[in-house]
């Protein structure tokens, strides 16, 4: 993963570099390896601060630094399919704009934003422990105009997980680096990956989605598919409203899945369909047990055994054992993974029919 996101930064920072009117370009990096790789893409560094990390704290006292006029902040990871001609158009939005304008590629959970008035960040610092909140906040506290880009693999791919990751194999839209770090990735992950692809392009299948997925998705299945979709959202926002920080969230599934057990629950999914996606962080957050870095990780590859959490060591083996390919993960596999997995196969002409099936 550390070497996806890295090769993932390099392929945005040489897109930028690219498009009219945008930079210097600064990085901030965890590992000086990082940051050497990006200085020699025309990259500078700076320095966060110290520990321990707070985004809103480290954005607003780069803001103080540029002192006022318009800003960009990407996640290091954060645009992978991300086109010059997309990106450019939002930066001109941006600066020819007279009042405090805002574009990002999400409202609800966003991953980069370009602002005409960064100074603005600065009576919102506490509000920003992490980047998600960023255009929720913007717009509803700050009283900035903020316009979310529509959804799409260029607007919504992120790699925050291995499976955002394994979805994004195949996009024409991937950059250089990119594709070569897919080119090495592990091939059980893939298979799951591969046999979903299977079930997207074969007419009258049924795909189940669990977790914050949006009816824009649902209707670019349908649009691009001939498949029937069940799909069961929750919680949509819960990091952006603050919910999850409040110990707030509550998720039926995750009710369910209480009273079934793992391997009870799994059997009913797969009478219901073949194939299912889901966030998994939804059930994670209503648990209030939130599992390690590496456990979520090892869980989202499938590699149960290596799980030190029981509940989540349970789910993830009921799972991989299913009868039919599950692919886990947190919000992007049922955003931008999930559309950057159709783009590709689009592209490909892999999909058999267009419109939904009449019942």
């Amino acid at each position: 993963m550390a070497r996806a996101r890295s090769a993932a930064a390099a392929d945005l920072v040489q897109l930028l570099s690219s498009i009219d009117h945008v930079g210097p370009i600064y990085a901030l990096c965890a590992e000086q390896a990082d940051g050497q790789d990006l200085a020699r893409l025309g990259a500078r560094s700076f320095d966060g601060g110290s520990e321990p990390f707070h985004f809103g704290e480290v954005l607003a006292g780069f803001a103080r630094r540029l002192n006022s006029g318009p800003l960009a902040y990407f996640g290091g990871s954060s645009a992978p399919l991300a086109s010059a001609d997309l990106l450019a158009s939002a930066f001109a939005q941006v600066r020819q704009s007279s009042h405090p304008l805002a574009v990002v590629n999400n409202l609800h959970s966003s991953d980069w934003i370009i602002l005409n008035h960064c100074r603005t960040i600065d009576r919102l610092t506490q509000r920003l422990p992490t980047d998600n909140q960023l255009g929720w906040v913007l717009a509803n506290e700050a009283g900035h105009e903020v316009i979310s880009l529509a959804p799409s693999a260029a607007t919504r791919a992120d790699i925050d997980t291995p499976a955002d990751l394994l979805l994004l194999k195949g996009h024409p839209g991937l950059g250089s680096r990119l594709t070569e770090i897919l080119a090495t990735s592990p091939e059980e992950g893939l298979a799951r990956v591969n046999r979903l692809c299977r079930i997207l392009g074969t007419p009258g299948e049924t795909l189940a989605l669990i977790g914050r997925a949006s009816s824009h998705l649902w209707s670019e299945i349908e649009r691009r598919t001939s498949i029937w979709v069940r799909l069961f959202v929750e919680e949509r926002g819960m990091v952006a409203s603050g919910r999850v920080e409040r110990g707030e969230v509550l998720s039926l599934i995750a009710m369910a899945l209480e009273g079934w057990g793992a391997q009870t629950f799994m059997d009913k999914v797969a009478r219901l369909a073949g194939g299912l996606v889901w966030d998994t962080r939804v059930w994670m957050s209503h648990r209030g047990e939130w599992p390690s870095a590496a456990d979520r990780c090892a869980s989202d590859l499938g590699w149960f055994e290596e799980i030190a959490d029981p509940g989540l060591r349970e789910l993830t083996q009921a799972a991989i054992e299913a009868a039919i390919p599950v692919i886990m993960g947190g919000h992007g596999v049922v955003s931008g993974g999930l559309y950057a997995l159709l783009e590709g196969l689009d592209a490909r002409g892999q999909m058999k029919g267009s419109h939904q099936p009449v019942r």
